[in-house]
């Protein structure tokens, strides 16, 4: 199957070619990462420190396969987001793949970084 050729990167001016997947270069893509991350607190000021990864490691061996489409389970997302009360506690997580919990994050919540709205489990409800 041919391949599509790769565009033109999206920063006026800028003679390099998009980096797959992405409307700019590597170059200007790793500038726009960096400045969207200026101001944000670290992982761990925002409470992903040892003890979160530890209860990540146990939640994930305890329940290995994605809520929503049965792969394997690589990210474990807040059902209520810490920033709206949610809490570390089993009943507030859900096991979900890469590809899964960045669509949830990125439909439900508001985006990637954003400010969501009510709850988003997407498990289904008893």
């Amino acid at each position: 199957m041919p391949t599509r050729p790769a565009r033109a990167c999206a920063v006026a001016g800028c003679p390099n070619k998009a980096a797959p997947g992405s409307s700019r270069c590597v170059e200007h893509a790793r500038a726009r990462k960096r400045e969207s991350d200026r101001g944000r607190p670290s992982a761990a000021a925002r409470g992903y420190d040892r003890k979160w990864r530890m209860n990540r490691a146990r939640f994930l061996k305890a329940h290995p396969t994605c809520v929503v489409c049965g792969k394997p389970a690589t990210d474990v997302d807040h059902i209520i987001p810490r920033r709206e009360g949610g809490t570390d506690q089993w009943h507030n997580l859900q096991a979900l793949c890469h590809e899964c919990h960045s669509s949830k994050t990125a439909r439900l919540d508001g985006g990637f970084g954003g400010r969501g709205g009510a709850v988003k489990s997407l498990t289904p409800s008893a």
